[in-house]
């Protein structure tokens, strides 16, 4: 499959995709925090296709700002309610495709480069599992069994202790399934990067957790296998 139809077919399920919480929100009136974390969960699993099916970085540059265009575009005109109709200030969707670009640029440059016998797919996939399906994890168990509400950071015990233990699970599946961490350093790295991805979660604001969460990840395989 060449690149261009790759991009056709990425780019028109991502909009189906925000045409369908947009049908959730408009016409069955679910709440705009569910459609929103639809679309989190939908965009980031779709992004796994990109190491995948794209041979060139140029087309995921362009996939990525043509989102982005999108919807900086939406809060600007004030449509795509179903994910920017939430009362707080955030950046989170504006800084989305950017975080997806800059993790897969840092793969594609280890797939050049490639160290003997690793498997760098790894690099891309972890940290964009985490920030697509831990987020919201979060957020669901933050609001149904908060524990302890942090007031300062806008989050709570619960959430935290859901996104690690979801972060972990992930991180031990993927780790579990590469070449690039020794088999005696699953569960260590898997505690390392879950705790490094759910307190970076915890401290970041208005929204730049999206950002932070999957650059956090990457510095911290990265280093895991640096020292290694």
């Amino acid at each position: 499959m060449s690149d261009f139809i790759t991009f056709l077919i990425i780019s028109i399920s991502g909009l189906l995709l925000f045409g369908f919480t947009e049908l959730m929100y408009h016409r069955f009136k679910i709440d705009v925090e569910i459609t929103r974390k639809t679309a989190h969960i939908g965009s980031g699993l779709l992004s796994l296709l990109f190491p995948v099916y794209f041979h060139s970085q140029w087309w995921v540059l362009l996939i990525c700002a043509m989102f982005q265009l999108l919807l900086v575009t939406s809060i600007n005109l004030g449509f795509l309610k179903s994910i920017n109709a939430v009362k707080r200030k955030t950046y989170g969707s504006v800084v989305y495709p950017i975080v997806v670009y800059i993790v897969f640029l840092f793969w594609f440059y280890l797939e050049r480069n490639p160290k003997e016998n690793d498997n760098n797919y790894i690099y891309f996939y972890l940290p964009i599992t985490i920030l697509a399906i831990c987020d919201p994890i979060a957020t669901f168990f933050g609001k149904k069994y908060p524990i302890y509400k942090l007031k300062k950071l806008s989050k709570s015990i619960g959430g935290s202790v859901a996104f690690w233990f979801t972060a972990f699970s992930i991180c031990f599946f993927f780790t579990l399934n590469s070449k690039v961490f020794g088999q005696f350093d699953i569960i260590w790295v898997s505690i390392l990067i879950a705790t490094v991805s759910t307190f970076t979660e915890l401290y970041s604001k208005k929204g730049f957790d999206n950002l932070f969460i999957p650059i956090s990840v990457i510095i911290s395989m990265y280093l895991v296998e640096y020292f290694s």
